[in-house]
């Protein structure tokens, strides 16, 4: 046939549509993915031992940060994309071994050539050794978990130091050459991994469109699709680009062009396999930096749909918290502004009661006030001032602020009622001192002596003559007392408070 004839042209257009392929869902557990356990890099670069992904998530109604800090040695590295093909396979062969006991145990045993099945890699040498190093990298990189790994059979969130695998082993012999390999491997997970696959803190993924992806930003990316448009019930996401790199452990550009020539042909092989529809980088209004507007294909929504719809046993397992009385008052009053209940919980899961409240009372205002014309969409205009963290005029008081004006001065009233207090406490107490000092300097009669001396001395003082001489003793008797005081060196108040552990009386 000539080169380039016409059915050779045909025949190569063919080869290059996509094939349709069965799906072949695998369970990922939840945490390896929210804290970006797995890298998006290829695995050569070696040269990092640690890194750190910082997150700020909703609990409860409030924001909360959580961190990951992921170590590991020099020589065996970080986990990298290699690291979570063979993970995944290991869960395809963990489900298969669910499937026949009806059970997870530890150990979990497999043949490297079923690996290498699953992976539809070709089979040689070199093979085996990488199954051997992931399987050392996984029991090796220690996780430090500050509030982010969610532990399923204690329902909550973990502050302790973590591994994926306990141990790992490899068993088998081959001739000299390398032929007829035989090799089997033992894996034992950790308690926290093993309980969380058994209570399904996992969400579903087809292993066959992982499969298909070359690159290693579009299969980091790909497990995350899963839970971001489960979480947005299919709606367009957005995502900072910033902290995606960070989340991925790939490289953030500053440009424009950059970003779309790097991140950007990951997120076409998305495309391509119908996991997105459509994808753009759009600058923040919030802050500087970019944003990556995210559109979930028809095979995404198929897999999310379909597993929404599984059997009651093989459903995942979300591990969302049970809303606070705030953030469930806060749901009520969306739902009064005609918001769907579903979407009024999602609002409230992310952000906190405080400023769904302030915010839905502002609107209000400004309706009732006809300050602007009647919204045709009221709940619409709430979701968007919402979504897009509008703020609330500093001037308008909610009754929120009403309320925390309202404690505040109570507290201040109560504040300077104890103040008060306090230093009547003081003044008496001083004024005892002074009475025991004066007591032990003028005993017995000699008080009486030294009074009349210091009236006699007054004589003078048209203030003293013009008062009885019951008043003149009293006013000797004060004068003496201030000299004496003086002479004592008495702790301030300030001080006094202190000393006496009292000033918490007063304090706010």
């Amino acid at each position: 046939m000539p080169k380039n004839s016409p059915l050779q042209k045909k025949d190569q257009r063919l080869a290059l549509m996509p094939i349709a392929v069965d799906v072949d869902l695998v369970r990922f557990e939840k945490n390896l993915l929210q804290i970006g356990f797995f890298g998006a890099n290829d695995g050569r670069d070696k040269h990092r031992t640690t890194r750190r992904v910082e997150q700020v998530v909703i609990r409860n109604g409030h924001k909360v940060k959580v961190a990951a800090e992921f170590r590991a040695s020099e020589q065996l590295g970080l986990p990298s994309t290699t690291d979570r093909d063979k993970f995944i396979a290991l869960l395809k062969i963990v489900s298969e071994e669910r499937t026949r006991q009806g059970q997870i145990s530890n150990p979990i045993t497999f043949s490297g050539y079923r690996m290498i099945q699953e992976l539809g890699l070709a089979r040689n040498g070199e093979i085996y050794e990488e199954i051997l190093r992931w399987g050392k990298r996984m029991t090796d990189t220690t996780i430090t978990s500050e509030q982010v790994v969610y532990r399923a059979d204690k329902k909550h969130y973990s502050d302790e130091v973590l591994h994926v695998f306990r141990s790992f082993r490899r068993t088998g012999s081959s001739k000299l050459d390398g032929a007829e390999k035989q090799e089997n491997y033992e894996v034992v997970l950790e308690d926290w991994l093993l309980e969380n696959l058994r209570q399904r803190y996992v969400i579903p993924e087809d292993f066959n469109a992982y499969k298909q992806l070359t690159r290693p930003t579009a299969k980091g990316i790909f497990g995350n699709l899963h839970l971001w448009f489960h979480a947005s019930q299919g709606k367009p996401i957005e995502k900072d680009y910033t902290e995606l790199c960070n989340l991925l452990n790939i490289q953030a550009y500053p440009h424009l062009s950059k970003i779309k020539s790097t991140m950007g042909h990951s997120l076409n092989e998305l495309v391509g396999i119908k996991y997105l529809s459509k994808w753009d980088v759009q600058p923040m209004s919030s802050k500087a930096g970019y944003k990556v507007v995210m559109s979930p294909g028809v095979e995404l929504l198929r897999i999310i749909q379909d597993s929404r719809s599984e059997p009651r046993e093989s459903v995942v397992v979300e591990a969302h918290p049970s809303l606070s009385e705030g953030s469930e008052n806060a749901v009520k009053l969306l739902m009064k502004h005609g918001i769907a209940a579903g979407k009024a919980r999602e609002l409230a899961q992310r952000f906190d009661a405080d400023t769904i409240t302030d915010t839905v009372e502002y609107f209000e205002c400004e309706q009732s006030a006809g300050k602007r014309s009647r919204v045709q969409n009221p709940c619409g205009l709430i979701i968007w001032a919402l979504e897009h963290q509008a703020p609330v005029p500093a001037g308008f008081i909610s009754s929120r602020r009403r309320e925390e004006m309202h404690q505040a001065e109570e507290r201040e009233r109560a504040r300077q009622s104890a103040l008060i207090s306090l230093r009547v406490t003081y003044e008496n107490w001083v004024e005892k001192k002074c009475a025991q000092a004066l007591d032990v300097q003028y005993p017995g009669s000699q008080l009486q002596e030294k009074l009349e001396e210091l009236v006699k001395s007054k004589q003078n003082d048209m203030y003293f003559v013009r008062v009885t001489a019951e008043q003149r003793l009293k006013m000797a008797q004060q004068l003496l007392i201030r000299e004496i005081k003086e002479g004592l060196s008495l702790p301030t108040f300030d001080e006094w408070s202190i000393e006496s552990r009292q000033i918490d009386l007063f304090q706010a």
